[in-house]
């Protein structure tokens, strides 16, 4: 019988690791298409929440590090010279 190496092990662990990621893609898809199929009102809603089934949700947090940033930041600095 053959004995594992340290390499053997390493591959398999990540193995494990990617196929459980794809476990959760998966069940996390089949949550959204559950709930879209009795919800959606149309197919391109229906597909729309499919695509964006890898999305969470924003957090307070998200918010607390927001910093402004204008969109013509040369207008903004020309109108405080004025």
């Amino acid at each position: 019988m053959n004995k594992l190496s340290q390499d053997d092990i390493t591959a398999m662990e990540n193995q494990l690791r990617s196929n459980m990621d794809e476990d959760k893609k998966y069940w996390r898809v089949n949550d959204v298409k559950c709930d879209a199929i009795h919800t959606a009102k149309t197919y391109e809603e229906f597909a729309d929440r499919v695509a964006a089934a890898h999305l969470r949700p924003l957090e307070r947090s998200d918010y607390k590090n927001k910093t402004f940033r204008g969109w013509n930041q040369f207008a903004r600095k020309r109108e405080y010279e004025e």
